[in-house]
């Protein structure tokens, strides 16, 4: 499976990308080197558009979360209705208790889409792609779309985690528009941890790489793809940066 470099046709979705040296065909061992001039992480500086492309994936997550919280507010006056009657107590515990989990879940998608802010961090890549995927079932404009994200011998990562979060999101969204469920593949090879979206139209691997997910790949030290059946991006894996250190030294 080969990268292509974008063609005259989507150079606009591409800028900073194509200044870069185009990626390698994913899978051989020619890599290049892990960069050396990654950016300040902790508070990336994006582009206006790029800007406006986020917030309306928070704008619609947030729609999403309210329609949800309305829900957990009908659920719970049910459950109030059902403590009226003393032989259903054990029914109200095992109700409440699992609403109030949904409503921490939901609380957790509001810090997730707001934070904006931390430097870089280790942690597992397959628990962020739940948490990535979580949310987009509350993106209020893919409500009849399921993303899936599976994470297939996924490597820790060392980079702001919400940035993470943000890339994943971005890229789960721009999949669903292309095709009605998706599905995100996280695997490391070689020095990277690579993030594809698999898509059956061939014009969303040009399309679907938008200024927000071009410019996060970069924030987090990577690059964006696209290959032949789908699009995504790239970081280095934490071995990967912990080995350039000690060369380093």
């Amino acid at each position: 499976m080969a990268v292509l470099a974008p063609e005259a046709a989507d150079r606009h979705f591409m800028a900073s990308y194509t200044e870069k040296p185009p990626p390698i065909p994913l899978g051989s061992r020619s890599s290049p080197s892990m960069p050396t001039d990654i950016p300040d992480q902790s508070r990336p500086e994006l582009s206006a558009a790029a800007h406006r492309e986020w917030d309306g994936h928070v704008e619609a997550v947030l729609r999403g979360i309210a329609h949800a919280l309305n829900n957990r507010a009908a659920a719970l006056s049910a459950v109030l209705e059902l403590a009226r009657d003393p032989a259903e107590d054990s029914a109200v515990s095992a109700i409440l208790g699992t609403e109030l989990e949904r409503v921490g879940d939901l609380v957790s998608a509001v810090r997730s889409m707001v934070a904006g802010k931390g430097g870089p961090e280790a942690f597992d890549s397959a628990d962020v792609a739940l948490e990535a995927q979580a949310i987009l079932q509350l993106h209020a404009e893919l409500r009849n779309r399921h993303v899936t994200i599976v994470a297939t011998g996924a490597q820790p990562l060392r980079v702001p985690r919400w940035m993470f979060v943000r890339a994943l999101v971005v890229l789960g969204a721009n999949a669903a528009r292309a095709c009605q469920d998706p599905k995100v593949v996280i695997a490391a090879e070689g020095d990277w941890l690579i993030t594809l979206a698999e898509v059956d139209d061939a014009r969303a691997t040009s399309t679907g790489i938008t200024p927000c997910l071009t410019e996060l790949a970069h924030a987090l030290g990577g690059e964006p793809l696209r290959t032949k059946t789908g699009f995504g991006f790239r970081v280095p894996t934490l071995a990967a940066l912990r080995r350039r250190e000690g060369r380093e030294d």
